[in-house]
């Protein structure tokens, strides 16, 4: 939710403090392990501040109970997003037709959405697929820190006791998420680019 629009900010905002903030953001997004972060989060605002819970603490589905899994969770996928919207709404941004927008006077704000946005967001989508599978291996991984029931603890539960016929299920799955997921960008490449079609 945070990547492509911090992106797009970050590309804007080329040189400026925005740009390197952003930039800071995703390089330490991409560069700590999800397990470390997710460590550092129970430590600081669960241990310290006392802020929000690590677990489940007994309240079942509350709120906060999911506020710091959650942003663990897409700190990673958020980063990707960003370094990816940012590279690809630069490179569209110096092209020739939204130089020669910019120099029939359109106005800033309908360049970037309706002709530079359109074009740079094919790439993140790409992305999805790859930020899907992360999920499913990052959930796994959160689960086990935060102590949360779930797919992933389930999936590592079957391993260790070698439940084939529950690992053959989870990968069934995660493949068929995999397939819809890959299928609907294909929907939305033609919707976004009319250049693309597909027989």
């Amino acid at each position: 939710m945070l990547g492509v629009p911090l992106g797009i900010v970050s590309a804007v905002q080329r040189g400026r403090l925005l740009d390197y903030v952003a930039r800071g953001i995703a390089l330490v997004g991409q560069a700590a392990p999800v397990f470390w972060v997710g460590i550092m989060a129970i430590l600081i605002f669960s241990g310290e501040l006392e802020w929000l819970p690590s677990g489940t603490r007994g309240d079942g589905f509350a709120v906060r109970n999911y506020i710091l899994p959650s942003i663990v969770l897409g700190w990673l996928p958020a980063a990707a997003y960003l370094r990816l919207t940012r590279s690809s709404m630069l490179e569209v941004l110096e092209s020739e037709y939204v130089k020669f927008a910019r120099a029939k006077g359109v106005e800033s704000s309908f360049v970037i959405w309706k002709h530079a946005f359109r074009n740079a967001v094919i790439p993140p989508l790409t992305l999805s697929g790859l930020i899907l599978i992360g999920f499913i291996n990052g959930t796994t991984v959160i689960e086990t820190v935060f102590s949360w029931p779930g797919l992933g603890r389930v999936a590592v539960q079957a391993v260790q006791g070698n439940d084939f016929p529950l690992i053959s299920a989870i990968t069934f799955l995660t493949v068929v998420l995999y397939v819809v997921v890959v299928l609907t960008m294909d929907v939305l490449y033609a919707i976004l680019d009319p250049r693309i079609r597909y027989a």
